[in-house]
This record gives C-alpha cells, sequence and structure tokens, in this order.
C-alpha cells in the first residue's frame, strides 16, 4: 500500500509540473547522483568475547544511494526543490530499504515583504559555520529508516523554517525545526531553534560568525534543555594558509540527573596548501575538545551535547565513539600526483576529557540501532585512528574512490573490548 501511494504521488507530480508548465514554471532543472559502496569492516564492536572465544566480528556489504533532484523557477523570486533519495544494502530488501523517501522539499521566497528577506519553508538542509553544532540530524546517535549504517548516510536534511536578512556583509540567518514530532496532541517533542550572524570582513577571508541553538527534548516526564552559545572565526592569515577557531558553551536543564548543564567545545584548524610547488601537496592541523563529566552527582552536567553536527574526524571513530568528553589531535595531508587522482591521509589521538569506567555509543557497527558499551580502565588515551583515501576522477561526472582505516585502542580501554577495528569502504559516484 505505501509503495502503491509513493507511486501514485510521484506520478502526480509529474503530471502537476508538465501540465502548469506553460503557465507558471519558467524554468526546471532535473539533477542527481548514484553513489555505489563496498564496505568491509571488521572488530567495530572492539570486542574479544570470553574466555576461549573467537568472535566473527567481520561483515562486508554493499550500499546504493540514489537521489534525483529538481529545481523550478516559479517566477523570479519563487523556486520550489525537490530531492528524492532511496539508500539500501544490497538484497536487503524490506519495505523501508525499497522505499522512496523525502530528501529535499522547499520552496524558497526571495525578496519576501522587502529586499533583504528571503524565507526557506520545507526540508531542507541546515549548517552553519564548521557543522560542529549544527549540520545534519542523520549523526550516529539518530535511528535511520532503513539498513544502512548511519555514519555512512547521506540523508542530512531538516523540516525547518529559515529566514535570511542579507545585509551583505552581514547576513543573519533564524531557523526553527522539527527534529521529532512525537504524539500530535501531546506535549512530547524535539525541537531546534536557533540564530547564526555572519559577518565577512572582505580582506584576507576574515569572517566571524556568532550563534545561538537551542534543543528542546520534551519526549520524556521531564525536559532536556539544551542552550548552545558560540563563536568561530576564520581567516586566510597568509597566503594559502586557512586558519579558525571556534569556541561554544552550553547551559540548560539536564533530563538525566535534574542537573544544570555547563559544558565546553573548542575546535582550532589550520590547513597550508602549496600551490607553487609541483602536485600541490598539503598539510593540516586540528584540534578538538568536547568537555566531559566525571561526576553527574556534584549538580552540574559537564558533557557536551552532540547536537547535529556533521563532522568525521576520522571514519571509524565517528562510527563508533560519542561525540563528547573528547580530546582529538587531527594531523592530515594530501598531494595531487596526476590531475585526476588525489590522495589524501588523517591521523588522530583520541584522549578522554574525563576519566569513565564505561563508555557508550549509542550506534551500532553495522546499522543497528542498538547501543554499545565499551568497558574502560582508569586512563585517558583512546587510541589512534588513521584513514587513507585514494579519489580518481575517471570523468566529470564519475569518481571512483577507495578508503582504508583502522582505529587502534589505547590504554584506556579494558582488555575485554580493546580490538583493533578495521575498515575498506571502495566508492562509485556518477553525476547527472
Amino acid at each position: 500500500m505505501i509503495k502503491r501511494l509513493s507511486v501514485l504521488l510521484c506520478l502526480a507530480l509529474v503530471a502537476g509540473l508538465a501540465g502548469s508548465a506553460y503557465a507558471e514554471v519558467q524554468n526546471v532543472k532535473v539533477g542527481g547522483d548514484i553513489t555505489v559502496l563496498g564496505v568491509a569492516r571488521s572488530n567495530f564492536d572492539l570486542s574479544n568475547g570470553g574466555t576461549g572465544d573467537k568472535e566473527n566480528d567481520q561483515g562486508s556489504f554493499f550500499v546504493t544511494q540514489t537521489r534525483v533532484r529538481l529545481d523550478s523557477d516559479l517566477t523570479d523570486n519563487v523556486t520550489a526543490t525537490l530531492r528524492l533519495i532511496n539508500e539500501r544494502i544490497w538484497s536487503a530488501e524490506n519495505n523501508a530499504s525499497s522505499d522512496i523517501d523525502l530528501d529535499l522539499a522547499y520552496v524558497t521566497l526571495k525578496e519576501f515583504l522587502y529586499s533583504p528577506l528571503s524565507l526557506k519553508i520545507g526540508r531542507q538542509e541546515l549548517r552553519f559555520g564548521n557543522a560542529l553544532i549544527v549540520g545534519a540530524t542523520n549523526t550516529y546517535d539518530s535511528s535511520v529508516l532503513n539498513t544502512v549504517p548511519g555514519d555512512l548516510s547521506a540523508r542530512k536534511s531538516f523540516d525547518a523554517l529559515r529566514a535570511t536578512l542579507n545585509y551583505d556583509p552581514l547576513v543573519v540567518d533564524t531557523f526553527y525545526a522539527k527534529i521529532d514530532e512525537g504524539d500530535i496532541n501531546v506535549n512530547d517533542d524535539v525541537d531546534l531553534y536557533g540564530v547564526n550572524a555572519a559577518y565577512d570582513f572582505g580582506t584576507k577571508g576574515a569572517k566571524a560568525e556568532v550563534y545561538l541553538f537551542s534543543k528542546n527534548d520534551s519526549s520524556l516526564d521531564k525536559n532536556d534543555k539544551v542552550n548552545t552559545l558560540g563563536t568561530l572565526l576564520s581567516a586566510e592569515l597568509v597566503e594559502n594558509l586557512n586558519t579558525s577557531v571556534e569556541i561554544a558553551y552550553q547551559n540548560g536543564n539536564s533530563r538525566s540527573n535534574g542537573t544544570h548543564r555547563n559544558a565546553w567545545a573548542m575546535q582550532a584548524m589550520a590547513d597550508y596548501t602549496f600551490a607553487d610547488v609541483s602536485m600541490k601537496p598539503n598539510l593540516g592541523l586540528s584540534y578538538t575538545y568536547l568537555s566531559g563529566d566525571k561526576d553527574p552527582s556534584e549538580g552540574k552536567n559537564k558533557a557536551w551535547d552532540s547536537m547535529y553536527y556533521d563532522q568525521a574526524l576520522n571514519n571509524i571513530a565517528y562510527a563508533i565513539l560519542p561525540f563528547s568528553n573528547l580530546k582529538v589531535i587531527n594531523v592530515k595531508g594530501g598531494l595531487k600526483p596526476m590531475e585526476d587522482l588525489s590522495l589524501s591521509a588523517v591521523y588522530g589521538y583520541y584522549m578522554l576529557d574525563k576519566k569513565v569506567t564505561t563508555l557508550s555509543s549509542s550506534y551500532g557497527p553495522f546499522g543497528s540501532s542498538s547501543s554499545a558499551y565499551y568497558e574502560m580502565n582508569d586512563k585517558t588515551s583512546l587510541g589512534n585512528a588513521l584513514d587513507i583515501t585514494a579519489t580518481y576522477d575517471y570523468t566529470e561526472d564519475v569518481q571512483f574512490g577507495l578508503t582504508a582505516g583502522m582505529f587502534a585502542c589505547g590504554k584506556a580501554f579494558a582488555s575485554s573490548n580493546d580490538r583493533t577495528a578495521t575498515q575498506v569502504i571502495g566508492s562509485m559516484k556518477v553525476s547527472f
């Protein structure tokens, strides 16, 4: 029944567009992409099993991600955007994996009421700054609608209302997003509000952003509120050296223990490209700090809430570690040995901000949403991560990629779960 209804709606949409093309639609652009992933993973739960056991924690699967996008110019100041998506693991057929779902569906009203104001209404992507706070709804701690692991999903959109005031060089965005509706007649929703002001100084790529994002979770008896206030400064200090520093503070009420939030985050990045050197090598260095809480009974919750971030500092760490209570140093580099070939590597050293007895991750390694718990020692060293990637542009529209990654546990992990996790992903993406 659901499939039939989806087909009928798609046909109705196409018929509606075709029927009104001469009267209302000035221009229609159709595009999209198909991505195929071949994934091999090993030891993502880090478990060594019981005494005498040898756990089989290896898995391999293929994923196809298909997206079709339509952009329609209705009048000079009104546009409509629609993108359909299907993500599925090969031969894992069920109603969820075979569905065609809405990824984007919004209307843009430019110069609404007066020229600086634009409105964007509907399912859309929200991404601010480096996406340390807001960038995607489908992070590791959010379930997906199919069997595709959350860290591999291409879904990032929010159901939102967004108003943009463009007073160039100052741009102010205000938005409201419905994260989870719950029961329609009950106050059990999860909502996200925010304002982001960005100023472009116009010299040396200098920009500044100031934001306030507020998440209100009423899904249980007691509300959980997270207010995030922060700023991001970025600039090209010297030619080809791009730098940024972001600092954020969180307060609000923590439902888990009835305490007040008092958490911090900081991220500093620097990337340099040797533009005048053969193969154009580049180097980068970053430091990420997300506060942790050793003893919630003290009356304050100091653990950073991951909000809706969209950052994979390293691929396996993104999939299995929570984005909180972390100190991460990343070193990366890359070069182009050929015009169509790019090579890159990212190393990460992971530490706990506060020592803990257990570390939880609410995302399962093979697509399940069940929680995973790691037993910890009285140490802070989480381990080392490395990702090596080769990307080949076969044509302007076809790209092949190969990524190999590993995460080697540090002394903070107990012997029951300190195996080295590995991953290899081969990809092909065709854009049209």
